[in-house]
């Protein structure tokens, strides 16, 4: 029953895009504005990014950590 406005805390792994040769962090940014900050869902959670050297799956470019509190 929790929703995005129930997140409070997000940490993001990132990794190289090789297509781009750097991290997407403005994808990131493009997907987390869809969710968070908006009229509907005005709540903005902490958050911290980090870029990495690789995450379990090497296919993988984002892993996102959130924290959510019940109401």
């Amino acid at each position: 029953g929790l929703g995005m406005s129930d997140v409070v805390k997000m940490q993001v792994f990132l990794v190289k895009d090789p297509k781009l040769g750097r991290t997407d962090f403005a994808g990131f940014m493009r997907g987390y504005t869809q969710y968070f900050g908006t009229k509907l869902q005005p709540n903005l959670p902490t958050r911290s990014a980090f870029q990495i050297a690789g995450l379990a799956n090497p296919g993988w470019l984002i892993e996102i950590e959130v924290s959510a509190v019940r109401p």
